[in-house]
C-alpha cells in the first residue's frame, strides 16, 4: 500500500507543481498592490505541494506485506461516486440546484456510503435546505430553479 500511496504523492506533488506554474505565469499574483487572480491558486497550489511531500515522505520504505490496489469489487464504489457525480452536473441546470443537491447527498450517502435509507434522505433535505438558505436567503446567489423550488 506505501507504493500507491507515494504515487499518489507524487501526482499531487506535479498537479502542485502545474497549479503554482500556473497561478505565477498565467495569472496575476498581485495586482495593484491587492491580490491577483493567482493568489489563491497559488496558496492552494503551495498546500497541495507540502501535503504531497508529507505523503512521500509518510510512505517510504517497504510494505510489511504487499496489498493489491484493488480487492475484488472494489471498484464499484468508486464507479458509483463517479457515476452519480456525473449525473449531478448533467442534471443541475434541468432539474435545478436544490434539487440536484437533494439528490446527489441522498444517493452518495445511500449508494456509495451504505448509510439507511431514513438517514440519506433526511441529511440530503438538511442539506438541500442549508443551501438554499445560505446561498439563496442570505448570499442572495443566483441558482436555476427546479422541481423542489
Amino acid at each position: 500500500m506505501k507504493s500507491w500511496q507515494r504515487w499518489a504523492g507524487v501526482f499531487f506533488l506535479v498537479v502542485a507543481g502545474v497549479v503554482i506554474q500556473q497561478a505565477v505565469w498565467v495569472m496575476r499574483l498581485m495586482d495593484h498592490g491587492q491580490p491577483g487572480s493567482g493568489f489563491m491558486p497559488f496558496g492552494l497550489g503551495v498546500i497541495l505541494a507540502v501535503l504531497a511531500a508529507w505523503l512521500i515522505v509518510d510512505n517510504r520504505g517497504r510494505d510489511a506485506n504487499p496489498v493489491p490496489f484493488f480487492e475484488p469489487w472494489a471498484w464499484l464504489r468508486p464507479l458509483l461516486a463517479v457515476g452519480i457525480t456525473s449525473v449531478y452536473i448533467v442534471v443541475f441546470d434541468d432539474i435545478g440546484a436544490m434539487t440536484s443537491v437533494v439528490v446527489l447527498v441522498a444517493s452518495w450517502l445511500y449508494f456509495v456510503e451504505k448509510k439507511r435509507l431514513w438517514v440519506a434522505a433526511l441529511t440530503g433535505g438538511l442539506t438541500g435546505l442549508s443551501v438554499y438558505l445560505l446561498f439563496d436567503r442570505f448570499l442572495q446567489t443566483p441558482f436555476p430553479r427546479g422541481i423542489l423550488y
